[in-house]
């Protein structure tokens, strides 16, 4: 059965996540260290960018029985991450697990794997990340893990993580206190908009990120 409509309480869950909506997921990465960006082989098949808190699932590889099961019980509001084994001759996702995920309020998935019926997921414009795509469908035996840590794109990804994802790929801030992430994204982006303004002006990149002092040290 479908859900109903989110409640008053469930959009303002929703509402904690509309700060970061327009951060990139480059942006993000660069904030934490620049541990926190998936494998560039995690691309953007379609929709547009997803922002939301993780809710990790692990999959036995080719399997789509356990991404079926943890729609029941994925918050409203979130990005489903997948540690599908990075298998990519076998898709684990498809249209129907789409149409599942729009009914459950999933606004997203992250597929460490394959994915298939990309014309029909394209049409609903869901956002959606995975390592390729293969008409094989999936097996159905589960396994797995549910709503606890997994690894997705060589990055830990637990519960209510921070996911970006955007034309660049993935990024995931995992283990830090939003508030003072949301500060350091701030403070990172307007630095780039200060090289931007200088270097449009005239001024070469060497010059405004400091490269050529360190040369002409380098040559004295």
């Amino acid at each position: 059965m479908a859900r109903q409509k989110m409640t008053p309480l469930e959009d303002g869950v929703a509402n904690q996540w509309s700060r970061w909506r327009d951060i990139p997921a480059s942006i993000l990465s660069d904030s934490v260290g620049r541990f926190g960006a998936m494998a560039g082989a995690m691309r953007s098949l379609t929709g547009q960018r997803v922002v939301g808190p993780a809710f990790p699932v692990r999959t036995m590889p080719g399997d789509s029985r356990t991404l079926h099961v943890s729609l029941l019980s994925a918050p409203p509001g979130s990005v489903l991450v997948v540690d599908a084994g990075g298998l990519v001759d076998r898709a684990v996702w498809g249209e129907v697990l789409t149409h599942s995920a729009r009914a459950a309020h999933v606004i997203g998935a992250v597929i460490d794997g394959a994915v298939r019926d990309i014309a029909g997921i394209r049409a609903m414009n869901f956002p959606l990340f995975a390592l390729g795509t293969a008409p094989a469908g999936p097996h159905k035996a589960g396994g797995g893990t549910i709503g606890e840590p997994i690894s997705c794109g060589g990055v830990i990804v637990a519960p209510g993580d921070l996911v970006i994802g955007d034309d660049d790929g993935v990024a995931v801030a995992h283990g830090v206190d939003l508030d003072d992430l949301y500060h350091s994204v701030n403070q990172r982006m307007e630095l780039e908009r200060g090289w931007i303004t200088r270097i449009s002006g005239g001024e070469p990149s060497a010059v405004v990120l400091g490269f050529a002092e360190a040369s002409a040290e380098k040559e004295r």
